[in-house]
């Protein structure tokens, strides 16, 4: 049986979310071992689960720290789990090290933004220590949760890294929720029962502030003041926190203990249901006043949701994202501003659509549904269903051709079923300026490694083969199951399993030659030393591989074959774009020339096409100083590093696309775009060569300046309309319906 060890700082006892996870695992088979310390006068724990705590002499402080860090670290040496599984930082280090050793996974739960703590961020010293803490070892976790998508964003941002979400939900009440999914009408026939078993008056507006951390300015001061303006309502405050202390006093120093408010203080599980269920309203009160709090989803939230009561809530960007329709987000967190909500939450209308809105949220926001998180996870580390593509550069933008392809890839395996992980390599640091947005990906996660510098100096490997082979790559290799997709050379370094499949894109050594011919000095030099390592390297790769090969054109299998390897299967494009040409002529004659402007051959097809006779876009990156001074006086339209949104419709108002290419080597995946997309295509006679292409799908070729002028010429004087277009999207379909690479697999 499988083992899985976790291990948290917290009470063993109170803490639910880990107890929780216990369970999950356990439920999927593994013997799981929960460790932590002994707090003093500990509560006795029966678990169907070993436990272990250890004594600390420390219990506060720094040699506390350091103290649970030794004892941590010396248990894990004893134990030998499969999986090594941190909650938060402050057990991250030991995890990580003997993950490492023992090349196991490293599963990383992080309950909050941890440095983000207002604790921390009032202590620069002892914050930069975590944050070095952080930033050591977050790069080794194979796989990483957190509480909410701001937080995942956030550390995925910093570090290139994926954390799936599980949310801090309720388990669903022992005889499931008192309510259907669709809601119904009798939340206060259940209200006032509560109310008679609890002996609270049934008569009285009653409000709700619930909690474990009902703490020093999070909203408990300004929601007892609104509380004493108000002729009739009653406070209940239910739980523990460094607030009630203050708040006792201006109680009972205004006469309202008793009266107004009552003080429960903690309670059992099931009486808190009760006490929720008396309420009208169920109060959410915390600050922006650190960034722990900014990005904070607090428990009691979903609380009110299973009490199926409505909420009123301090502006959080995730409590305004869960609540929706169930209540209301206040301008400011103030008296005035609670009272008002109030009155507008009361109302009849408001108040019934706003309770059918939480018994619905009830029904979404529950640890039945949140546990299938966690499920999908430890079925990624066995590698059941479970895709490892392997990308020569991470998919953020700007977008080109590999990365594009790649992308392709990721739609297909998540629409055939697959769980898919993508390994990217990036020159610069983890964090990007444009990171993507996980929520467009969800069922993918992925992973940033930094690519070997070093590897310059290898008179064996190509670099682009060595700068891509690292301890950290290995390590993420060993313990990835499943299947693998090797996009490239590039990445063929690392010593697959013999099933993996080479994505094989072209020829690079071909590739790096054709470069060179354009290059001049030590660059010319460079690239061509390059395109020699390559050729030995894949005449190597091509005898030594045994997993399948997908090349994308006929031309790369006959490529593959020659160097001596086994038969390639051509697998088209799988990038995938959302249009067809459009039946209508443009505006205006114009030519919308796509690309990479660094590569020379991409800069002079900008240069030729500066001079032609109708309107010109140039859309892509890398513009040099010279391209944008050419643009200047020629007046040409630039669109620097666009959005797919923006570059589709760039697409779709010329009249032409410029497809170049000076080799004939792999697809040009602005040529696929532009058969989605374009209205005549423009392309150099290499882009095309080898490609089953024919007339009837609107493409004209050119080799050179002039006769990329008579190309032109041509399409403007035949035109387009509804009849052209629709003739030219079935020539193109082919290209644009390509076989699933989700198929191939299974």
């Amino acid at each position: 049986m499988p083992s899985v060890l976790l291990s948290v700082i917290n009470d063993l006892h109170s803490d639910q979310r880990v107890h929780r996870s216990c369970m999950v695992w356990q439920e999927q088979g593994y013997e799981v071992l929960l460790t932590g310390r002994t707090y003093p006068n500990p509560e006795p724990l029966d678990r169907p689960y070993r436990t272990e705590r250890f004594h600390c002499r420390f219990h506060r402080g720094p040699l506390f720290y350091l103290e649970f860090q030794w004892r941590l670290w010396k248990l894990l040496r004893r134990e030998r789990p499969d999986v090594y599984l941190a909650n938060d930082l402050d057990t991250l280090w030991p995890h990580a090290f003997w993950a490492k050793r023992r090349g196991k996974p490293l599963v990383y739960d992080s309950h909050e933004y941890f440095l983000g703590a207002p604790e921390l961020e009032s202590r620069p010293l002892v914050q930069g220590l975590w944050r070095w803490v952080e930033k050591r070892f977050f790069p080794q976790i194979t796989s990483g949760i957190t509480v909410n998508h701001s937080i995942a964003q956030a550390y995925y941002a910093e570090y290139g890294q994926s954390m799936n979400v599980v949310r801090n939900v309720p388990l669903l009440p022992e005889g499931g929720l008192p309510f259907p999914k669709q809601g119904d009408d009798q939340q206060e026939t259940r209200r006032l029962a509560a109310c008679r078993l609890l002996n609270l008056p049934m008569d009285r507006p009653i409000w709700i502030l619930q909690g474990a951390g009902i703490n020093v300015d999070r909203g408990a001061e300004e929601l007892l003041e609104a509380l004493g303006q108000h002729p009739t309502a009653l406070l209940l405050i239910v739980g523990s926190g460094d607030a009630l202390a203050g708040l006792q006093k201006t109680a009972e120093q205004q006469g309202w203990t008793g009266d107004k408010v009552h003080f429960i203080g903690r309670v059992a599980r099931e009486e808190l249901r009760q006490y929720t269920q008396a309420a009208h309203i169920g109060f959410s009160l915390d600050k922006p006043k650190s960034q722990n709090y900014r990005w904070s989803l607090p428990n009691k939230l979903f609380d009110y949701f299973q009490a199926g009561i409505p909420v009123i809530a301090s502006d959080l960007v995730e409590v305004t994202a869960h609540l929706g329709e169930a209540g209301l987000i206040l301008p400011e967190t103030s008296p005035s501003a609670i009272l008002a909500a109030v009155d507008s939450l009361l109302q009849a209308d408001r108040y019934r659509a706003a309770v059918q809105a939480a018994q619905e949220a009830a029904h979404r926001y529950h640890w039945e549904h949140e546990k299938e998180t966690w499920k999908a996870l430890i079925a990624r580390l066995e590698g059941e269903k479970t895709v490892h593509l392997w990308s020569m550069d991470r998919l953020e933008p700007p977008a080109y051709g590999g990365t594009l392809e790649v992308a392709g890839q990721v739609e297909r395996f998540v629409e055939a079923g697959y769980q898919v992980v993508v390994h990217a390599t990036t020159k610069a640091n983890y964090a990007h300026v444009q990171p993507l947005r996980l929520s467009d990906y969800p069922g993918v996660q992925f992973k940033t490694y930094r690519r070997n510098r070093r590897a310059i100096v290898s008179w064996r490997r190509p670099y682009i083969v060595g700068s891509r082979v690292s301890a950290s790559l290995r390590r993420a290799l060993h313990v990835a199951k499943g299947r693998h997709v090797v996009q490239g050379t590039h990445l063929t370094g690392l010593q697959f399993p013999a099933h993996a499949v080479l994505r094989w894109h072209n020829p690079e050594s071909r590739y790096y030659a054709s470069l060179s011919d354009y290059a001049t000095g030590l660059m010319r030099g460079y690239l061509r030393w390059e395109a020699f390592k390559l050729s030995r390297w894949e005449a190597q790769l091509a005898r030594r591989w045994k997993g399948p090969v997908w090349t994308l054109t006929v031309m790369d299998a006959q490529a593959w074959s020659v160097l001596g390897g086994a038969p390639a299967e051509v697998v088209p494009a799988q990038k995938r774009f959302n249009g067809s040409p459009p039946t209508n002529p443009s505006l205006a004659p114009t030519i919308l020339v796509p690309g990479k402007f660094s590569v020379a051959e991409n800069e002079r097809a900008a240069r030729w096409s500066a001079y032609l006779p109708l309107g010109v876009t140039w859309a892509g990156h890398g513009f040099s100083a010279e391209l944008r001074k050419l643009a200047t006086t020629r007046g040409i339209n630039l669109l620097e590093s666009p959005s797919d949104p923006r570059m589709a419709e760039a697409f779709s108002e010329a009249s032409m696309v410029l497809v170049h290419a000076e080799h004939s080597l792999g697809l040009k995946l602005k040529l696929i775009q532009a058969c989605y997309q374009a209205r005549w295509i423009i392309a150099h006679e290499a882009a095309v060569a080898g490609l089953d292409w024919t007339k009837e799908m609107s493409i004209l070729t050119y080799h050179d300046g002039e006769s990329l002028q008579d190309a032109v010429q041509t399409a403007l004087s035949i035109g387009w309309d509804a009849t052209r277009s629709e003739k030219t999207h079935q020539a193109r379909s082919p290209w644009t319906e390509p076989v699933s690479v989700g198929e191939l697999l299974s």
